[in-house]
């Protein structure tokens, strides 16, 4: 390579590097410029324009100079109209800023409009911290069953120790759960495993009907880990010519795992 050339080479290397800067800047100068349209659209708008503005403004969060966009979600959370502060409860879901913990909790334990209240404990969840479990368990212990859901995946969501050492009662009701759709979610989330949940998941295993494709899948997924009893074994051996594939699957899934536990332990 001549001088020519290294010279040519390294102009066109500090105009691409300058180009690409230029680019950058330009597309933070619109981001922000459409934050604060969006900003001054929930301010000025009718509900539906303010959800709109909402749900805009929440996807142009960038990695500084966000204030706005906090600013206005966090008005958003105490909107008059129920749908624009789902939307702004979503917006946090997504973003998960901190400043917001305590409004987000706050609604959560207290807000009356349960569609609020259900996007608020699940906005809550993001957060995965010890202190927000009574809200949850407030949320599991009512009569709503959408609530009871997205509690139990809040309190799934909390470390081991913290489930081991205060959790299990919940996920055991949660699992027991006269809702399908519940015990189908803690089983397919549940990650800790413990011997009273053990026994839980196997009576649920073996009470299934042969028709719920959907509980024989969790139940399976909640066995995985563990060493099986002889029982539990058999039945699920019986599961390998099942007509679902997925239960197949899983079944083979779980007896690998048992397997392996079997060897470790020799």
């Amino acid at each position: 390579m001549n001088m020519r050339t290294a010279l040519s080479l390294f102009i066109i290397f500090i105009a691409t590097g300058h180009l690409g800067c230029n680019m950058i800047q330009k597309a933070e100068i619109i981001r922000r410029q459409n934050v604060r349209n969006e900003a001054n659209r929930y301010a000025a708008g009718n509900w539906v324009e303010r959800r709109e503005a909402v749900r805009k403004i929440s996807k142009y969060y960038g990695p500084e100079k966000n204030e706005l966009i906090v600013g206005t979600l966090y008005v958003a959370l105490k909107d008059p109209h129920p749908l624009v502060r789902i939307e702004a409860l979503n917006g946090l879901y997504r973003l998960k800023v901190e400043s917001t913990h305590v409004a987000v909790k706050n609604i959560a334990a207290d807000e009356q409009d349960p569609n609020v209240r259900m996007y608020a404990i699940k906005a809550l969840r993001v957060f995965r911290d010890p202190s927000d479990i009574d809200v949850f368990i407030k949320g599991f212990q009512g009569d709503d069953w959408l609530i009871r859901e997205e509690s139990i995946k809040g309190l799934l969501v909390m470390d081991d120790i913290t489930v081991k050492s205060r959790l299990i009662p919940y996920i055991i009701a949660a699992i027991n759960d006269p809702r399908a759709s519940i015990a189908i979610t803690t089983l397919r989330r549940l990650k800790t495993k413990d011997e009273k949940l053990y026994t839980v998941i196997v009576n649920k295993f073996n009470s299934n009907t042969k028709n719920n494709y959907s509980l024989i899948e969790a139940t399976l997924i909640g066995l995985y880990g563990y060493k099986l009893d002889n029982k539990t074994k058999t039945k699920v051996i019986n599961l390998l010519v099942h007509p679902n594939i997925n239960i197949r699957l899983l079944a083979l899934k779980v007896l690998r795992n048992d397997k392996n536990l079997t060897l470790s332990d020799k």
